[in-house]
């Protein structure tokens, strides 16, 4: 379907391998890309537009944003409206975290183009399956350095990279801990998910890793090892930050 008229956009990402279908880079003439990430060294080659912005709380609301700047008037069906208002509550942790002025008013916005607050909490309730794996991970979690919770996933669950964000989203909830990493096997690689209250910057512990994110939240995949060389590799990256950051 791809021809000289086709604009591809992409969001939330800035990174080419973790692209859904890096091959439509290769065929498209003009990229847009929308992203609140901080940028790395690698990069998709000569968009024809960035929208970057890293102190949005999410791609989201540079979406919304730009949309307005098109036609205030126009018509967002509920679903689309849903959707980006998920997102913003995705990144921002209800409103939590890295939320400006922007982002209330994005929010309000989005409110008065259709979108509610019950359907997009519906969107977020998980299975009874789904809340004991994640009641499990939590129960299995050990400190580290007094302020940071590290876990595993069982093999057994199903959807384990999901299940890992919602289980280190849930160890901030804990009274002490800062920060929050939950490992997983996936395929030939452990995928890691970091969260933080904000003290303690997880991008910077999953960039040495190789992965990435934003302050907040971040993830990466350490690919050939076992769960118990990327624990290591896990302890020492944080060790490395601490040590920077004296």
């Amino acid at each position: 379907m791809i021809d000289h008229n086709t604009l591809l956009i992409i969001v939330d990402n800035f990174k080419r391998e973790i692209c859904e279908c890096p091959e439509l880079i290769d065929k498209a003439n003009r990229i847009v890309v929308f992203d609140h990430h901080r940028k790395s060294a690698v990069s998709i080659d000569n968009p024809v537009l960035v929208y970057h912005e890293p102190y949005a709380s999410s791609t989201s609301e540079l979406v919304t944003e730009m949309l307005q700047y098109i036609n205030r008037d126009f018509k967002l069906s509920e679903v689309e409206a849903d959707a980006l208002l998920a997102g913003i509550m995705v990144d921002t942790k209800n409103f939590a975290f890295k939320t400006g002025i922007k982002t209330f008013e994005t929010a309000a916005f989005l409110k008065r183009k259709g979108a509610d607050s019950i359907r997009v909490k519906l969107l977020f309730q998980s299975s009874f399956e789904n809340y004991v794996a994640k009641t499990e991970i939590v129960k299995k979690a050990k400190k580290y350095r007094d302020n940071i919770a590290i876990s595993v996933c069982d093999e057994k669950i199903e959807n384990p990279v999901l299940m890992a964000a919602v289980a280190s989203d849930e160890m901030l909830n804990i009274y002490g801990i800062e920060a929050s990493f939950v490992l997983c096997a996936m395929n030939d690689r452990i995928s890691v998910s970091a969260r933080s209250l904000g003290n303690i910057n997880v991008q910077i512990i999953m960039e040495k890793l190789g992965g990435g994110g934003h302050q907040a939240v971040s993830a990466a995949q350490i690919k050939k090892c076992t769960m118990e060389e990327a624990l290591e590799k896990v302890h020492k990256a944080i060790d490395e930050y601490f040590e920077e950051e004296k």
